[in-house]
């Protein structure tokens, strides 16, 4: 009688593991300075990766930082210049007034 035949439920072969963020923190540092540690070849590169690329992308070197401000002084000198030849010169008051038919 095949119409009754149930099959057995499949089972779910469940390993709990205990996960302990500070102790994995430990060893990713313990990993990313190149002693040894627990953690598997390929997961001590990717610590190895994100403790040297990390501090590049969070810290600003000098030269950067005067970049940016000579970046931003030009900027601002170029600002201040084109306000002053639309607003403020003849040539630019002439144009405007061709433009609107005076």
């Amino acid at each position: 009688m095949a119409f009754f035949y149930r099959h057995n439920p499949k089972k779910f072969n469940y390993i709990p593991r205990y996960y302990n963020p500070e102790e994995q923190a430990w060893e990713e540092k313990k990993a990313a300075a190149g002693l040894d540690s627990k953690l598997t070849h390929e997961e001590q590169l990717r610590a190895q990766m994100r403790s040297k690329w990390g501090a590049k992308k969070d810290e600003e070197t000098k030269e950067e930082q005067r970049a940016k401000l000579i970046r931003r002084i030009v900027l601002g000198v170029f600002v201040v210049l084109l306000f002053y030849f639309v607003f403020c010169t003849p040539l630019m008051q002439t144009i405007v007034g061709g433009l609107m038919g005076k």
